[in-house]
């Protein structure tokens, strides 16, 4: 699959910088101004392997990799105002709806790039003002009998390191912590691979900030595990002040009316990258009480509602989605997912998978927000 990427990656890019080439010669671009460009253009596309190879999370590196990302939003969406233009171009040679005279054909053509240029750009800085402002979504559910009203946030895919900063932290938490919750869940990908195991007394400290009376809870993600780093990553998440739950259920709260079984399951990508391998809900669940305790459920990954509702869980929280983060990436995921992002119910249990907090790779969302999701449950 890497392998894969880089390659689509490469071609595309390659394709980008030729089209550039052809699309700005004639005269009123001189020769050196256009081969400039496309210098530009490849050293643009080249910042972004080369912001995930360097090491480190110094202020070059960390310049060097937002601007790769960056780039790499502004190439997708060139690559799709450029296919419009072609249709549009293909459409109108067949019903000739309008015309170009010759001697105004290569001023349109160098008009058509410039406007597909700042289009890309215009729309990947709205994406990343998008990022900046995390959405709150309100959720209320009726409480099973004998339950008090609690209040949950919901929180997914931070993935802090080079790019996700303890300042962006900080905010978040912040955000988090105005809304009173009783008990915060994060439902994986907290980290991201090159999370800066020296940020962890910063982080450390934003998290002390926030103090539900039931706990900070978590899960790994498929991003936690790249590298074979989850446990390197949960002993880190730990240490942060996170409690993890990875294959294993515990018990919140203290009164009978407001205790709460959390179970949190390990990533569905564990054994792939050389772990063991999840263990099933039913197996998790074996030596859990059998007491009516309500079971909340956080697994990243949306795959295999089923389980749930086989098991009994009243809620299951997930993320990894984005909800595409790229549009029209949400289109693919819908297809992917039962439930790609938002609100679902099978029987008695209800579902909801956040788009999540932050993002990966381009810090640009044109797919949707940036979301914390605050659960209340209430009497019916």
């Amino acid at each position: 699959m890497f392998a894969m990427f880089i390659w689509v990656f490469v071609v595309l890019n390659a394709g980008i910088v030729l089209r550039l080439y052809f699309a700005l010669r004639g005269p009123g671009i001189s020769r050196p101004l256009r081969w400039g460009l496309c210098l530009l253009a490849v050293v643009c596309s080249v910042a972004f392997p080369a912001g995930r190879w360097v090491e480190g999370n110094g202020f070059w590196v960390t310049a060097m990799t937002f601007t790769g990302t960056f780039c790499l939003s502004v190439m997708l969406h060139a690559i799709m105002l450029w296919a419009l233009v072609d249709v549009f171009r293909l459409l109108n040679y067949w019903f000739r709806w309008f015309s170009i005279p010759p001697e105004r054909r290569v001023a349109w053509r160098h008009w058509c790039c410039a406007g597909i240029a700042g289009g890309a750009l215009l729309l990947s800085g709205a994406g990343w003002v998008n990022t900046q402002f995390p959405v709150v979504r309100e959720v209320k559910l009726a409480a099973p009998a004998g339950v008090a009203p609690l209040r949950i946030v919901l929180v997914s895919d931070t993935h802090l390191g080079r790019l996700a900063s303890p300042a962006f932290f900080g905010r978040l938490v912040d955000q988090i912590a105005s809304l009173s919750p009783d008990l915060v869940l994060f439902a994986g990908d907290i980290l991201e691979y090159d999370f800066d195991p020296s940020d962890v007394p910063a982080s450390a400290a934003v998290l002390q900030r926030l103090k539900p009376r039931l706990g900070v809870w978590g899960v790994l993600g498929n991003h936690e595990h790249i590298g074979g780093k989850g446990g390197l990553n949960r002993r880190l998440l730990t240490e942060i002040g996170f409690r993890i739950l990875v294959d294993e259920w515990a018990e919140a709260g203290e009164a009978d009316s407001e205790k709460i079984l959390l179970i949190g399951r390990d990533d569905l990508s564990a054994g792939r990258f050389g772990g063991r391998g999840r263990k099933t809900l039913k197996a998790i669940l074996a030596d859990a009480p059998q007491n009516g305790r309500l079971k909340i459920l956080l697994d990243h990954q949306p795959y295999h509602l089923e389980d749930a509702e086989a098991a009994g869980v009243y809620l299951q929280v997930s993320g990894h989605t984005h909800n595409g983060q790229l549009f029209p990436a949400n289109w693919l995921v819908a297809l992917l997912f039962e439930n790609a992002h938002g609100y679902s119910r099978r029987g008695d249990t209800n579902y909801w998978v956040t788009s999540g907090a932050g993002t990966w790779g381009p810090r640009v969302r044109t797919s949707g927000r940036a979301e914390i999701v605050s659960i209340d449950l209430a009497p019916q």
